[in-house]
């Protein structure tokens, strides 16, 4: 193995600069990238994050999404608008208006 070698690039580390947990599972932005908590982080606790992977994440119940649509995520909720959001990846599954969660394909 290169001398050089750090890790395989599917972690990164997530700090919660938040008093409240972030719950396993829960997709959150890290700079450009999203994450998805590996566990729990308690609040000003620093905890792992994946960054590859297809996850079902929470929707915006009034989005219609199309399969292989470009999604982002705003307040821990993904959404088509881009404004104001991270891009989040692709959405997996399309998704109709109402339903309150969607496959995503994390960072493309």
């Amino acid at each position: 193995m290169a001398k050089n070698f750090i890790q395989d690039g599917n972690t990164i580390s997530i700090t919660n600069n938040g008093n409240e947990d972030i719950v396993s599972g829960s997709a959150v932005a890290v700079g450009d990238l999203i994450a998805v908590a590996v566990t729990d982080i308690p609040g000003s606790g620093v905890g792992d994050g994946l960054v590859k992977g297809v996850f079902q994440l929470p929707k915006l119940s009034a989005d219609v999404v199309p399969a292989g649509a470009k999604v982002y995520l705003a307040s821990g909720t993904v959404q088509l608008e881009a404004t104001d959001a991270v891009f989040a990846g692709y959405a997996w599954e399309a998704a109709g208006a109402g339903d309150t969660v969607i496959d995503v394909k994390i960072n493309g």
